[in-house]
């Protein structure tokens, strides 16, 4: 009865999602909700509360997400975004290219809510030429194409550590995952006409306003071609020093307090003018946004809403293997995060399936719970993506649908083939 009570809170939270109401109101009432159908005192409450405010996970990212958004005013403010956006449709002729390729190019960097980086970047390139949805459903699908393979992310190190399977097999059996997932996309990608307007940054929102830029024209002479690739070289190699300072085993947060530091003194920033880029840079609402997905998260956790989950599953009339893979699309659906979904339905499911799994069966149950990540409202990079450009919600998860299927079907007949 429970769990029962959970997925009738976050039905009820969905729906009101959908109906595109307000995402932090709508999670911190679920959590209340929560909390109160489990009986949670006021004493209780308030300890979730500060709890999820005090959670190493909770501080972490909003550091990350408060530097991502310093480093983004910055590269922004000093002209770098200019310099890398013109060279990239030098470059490449097809705006639909460059707005892939940012969020790809972004996704190297494993930080929770980088999409948020990379959003203003394809908003730039593409401006009004695309709909709020197709710059949405781009920005967050190549974002993740890394997700499945790439070791810095931690799903992959953590499924191969639970599993007791190498990590080097486990990429390269997830890495084909990875590679279909970018290849999926394409088709769709350049399906987009592209409506022959200016380019511009200014959205309607103005905590996301920024100056009208023109994008730069694709160029065939090999002597500008080969200025184009020196300038996409300068203009990304922040990012590019972060991407490889996270690479060498530095804490990303402290990556980005270098990178960010070492920018800030070559600009000549003032402690003043170092205030007022903070004070312009960092959204609040985007932090808001991140603690009441953390705090929906301590309260499911500390009211043990998913604890009966399997249970419930197990007694459905279904093949074993779909009953694993619900448990793993429920849990990532339910929680939004690839570490967490892999922290609690792996050692389930190993428990279950009497102490290991094959490499088939932990790829299926891998795949399927990133699916179900993607899907989720509670996934950060997706909420901030929809919040971002003033997206329907609705008519990007419908899009996400089609693609999160096949590679799920994909997954399941590798299983049944050679599991």
């Amino acid at each position: 009865m429970g769990t029962i009570k959970l997925l009738i809170v976050f039905a009820v939270m969905m729906i009101l999602l959908w109906k595109k109401k307000p995402l932090a109101p709508v999670v911190t009432g679920a959590s209340i909700a929560l909390a109160v159908l489990y009986g949670t005192d006021i004493v209780g409450f308030f300890k979730m509360v500060w709890m999820a405010t005090k959670h190493q996970d909770t501080v972490e990212l909003a550091a990350i997400l408060t530097l991502i958004m310093i480093l983004e005013r910055v590269l922004r403010q000093q002209g770098y975004l200019d310099r890398m956006l013109n060279a990239l449709t030098g470059l490449f002729r097809d705006r639909r290219t460059v707005m892939a390729i940012i969020p790809g190019f972004i996704g190297l960097m494993p930080s929770a809510g980088g999409a948020l980086f990379s959003a203003p970047l394809v908003e730039q390139a593409v401006g009004k030429a695309a709909t709020a949805e197709q710059k949405s459903f781009i920005n967050f699908y190549y974002r993740h194409i890394w997700d499945y393979f790439l070791p810095i992310y931690p799903g992959v190190l953590l499924a191969a550590k639970i599993t007791g399977i190498p990590l080097v097999t486990m990429i390269l059996a997830l890495m084909p995952y990875g590679i279909l997932i970018i290849l999926m996309g394409l088709p769709y990608l350049y399906s987009l006409k592209m409506k022959e307007v200016e380019t511009s940054t200014s959205t309607d929102d103005s905590e996301n306003q920024s100056e009208v830029n023109t994008v730069g024209k694709y160029s065939a002479d090999r002597a500008v071609r080969s200025q184009l690739i020196k300038d996409v070289v300068l203009s990304t190699l922040p990012v590019v020093v972060l991407v490889g300072l996270v690479l060498a085993s530095v804490n990303i947060i402290l990556a980005a307090i270098i990178v960010v530091t070492v920018l800030i003194i070559k600009h000549g920033y003032t402690p003043r003018k170092f205030i007022a880029l903070v004070q312009e840079a960092v959204v609040i609402k985007t932090l808001v946004i991140l603690w009441a997905i953390m705090f929906f998260k301590e309260v499911m956790t500390a009211t043990g809403s998913l604890d009966g989950l399997p249970l419930l599953l197990g007694k459905l009339p279904i093949p074993d293997f779909a009953v694993v893979g619900l448990i793993s699309f429920m849990v990532a659906y339910l929680t939004g995060q690839t570490g967490f979904y892999v922290g609690i339905a792996f050692p389930v499911i190993i428990a279950a399936s009497g102490g290991s799994v094959s490499l088939p069966l932990a790829v299926f149950i891998f795949v399927t719970g990133s699916a179900a990540t993607m899907l989720s409202p509670m996934h950060l990079c997706l909420s901030l993506t929809i919040d971002y450009f003033k997206a329907d919600l609705s008519k990007v998860l419908r899009k996400l649908v089609v693609f999160e299927s096949i590679i799920v079907v994909v997954a399941l007949l590798m299983y049944l083939i050679f599991g």
